[in-house]
C-alpha cells in the first residue's frame, strides 16, 4: 500500500533518526519534530505504518520502532549501569535510549526483552569485560552453570559468572580480588550475557 505524505514524512524521519542515534524517535520526539500536539496523533501515524508494513513495534516503549527492511541492524535498549564489583540496589532501571548493533556481528538472534547494561567495575575482567563496557543480556528462563548473568542477589543487583557446587548457586567474580557470592536467601537471575560491546574513548 502506498504511504500518504505525512507517514512517508514520519517514516524517514525515524529511519534517519535511527542511523543518527542508533535508536528510534520517542513518541515526544515525533511531536516536536512535526509539530503534533497529541501522543495519541503520532500514535496513529505509527499504527497506521505497522498496518502498512513498513514498521514494526514492540508492546512496551515508544522507541521500540524498527523500519522493514532495516533488519540487518537491531536496536537495543540500553538501561543504566549494572555493578561489576559489589552489588548495589539500583533501584527502577530507566532506558538511557538503545545501542544499536549489526545482527551478523551479533552472533545470535535477540528475542523479546533483549536489553543492554553498561558495566560498571573491575569485578568479572579476567573474562574481558571491563569497566564502561556495554553488555547485551538476554532473558533466560533456565540459566546454566558457566554463564554470565546480571542478577539479583538478596535485593541487589550484580554482573558475575553463575556456578553451581553440589546443588548449590552461587555467583563468582573473574577478579582474584573479588569474593564469590553465596545468597543468604534470593538469588534472581535477570539475564545471561550474549556479547560484549567496548567503547573505545578517544
Amino acid at each position: 500500500m502506498e504511504l500518504t505524505a505525512r507517514q512517508q514524512e514520519i517514516l524517514d524521519f525515524i529511519t534517519e533518526f535511527r542511523r543518527e542515534q542508533g535508536c528510534s524517535p520517542s513518541i515526544p520526539e515525533m511531536q516536536r519534530s512535526f509539530g503534533i500536539k497529541s501522543p495519541n496523533g503520532v500514535a496513529s501515524h505509527l499504527a497506521a505504518l505497522e498496518a502498512k508494513g513498513v514498521i514494526r513495534r514492540a508492546a512496551r516503549g515508544s522507541r521500540q520502532v524498527e523500519v522493514v527492511g532495516d533488519a540487518a541492524v537491531a536496536s537495543i535498549p540500553l538501561y543504566g549501569a549494572i555493578p561489576a564489583g559489589v552489588p548495589q540496589n539500583l533501584g527502577e532501571s530507566r532506558s538511557e535510549g538503545c545501542v544499536q548493533v549489526d545482527l551478523e556481528t551479533l552472533g545470535f538472534k535477540p528475542q523479546r526483552g533483549c536489553y543492554a547494561l553498561r558495566v560498571r567495575g573491575e569485578s568479572m575482567k579476567d573474562a574481558a569485560i571491563l569497566d564502561g563496557d556495554i553488555v547485551v543480556l538476554q532473558p533466560t528462563p533456565s540459566p546454566k552453570a558457566g554463564q554470565i548473568v546480571a542478577a539479583l542477589i538478596d535485593g541487589e543487583s550484580t554482573l558475575k559468572r553463575l556456578v553451581q557446587v553440589k546443588g548449590r548457586w552461587y555467583l563468582k567474580a573473574e577478579n582474584a580480588a573479588y569474593p564469590q557470592l553465596i545468597p543468604r536467601s534470593d538469588l534472581v537471575i535477570q539475564g545471561a550475557v550474549q556479547m560484549v560491546i567496548r567503547q573505545v574513548k578517544g
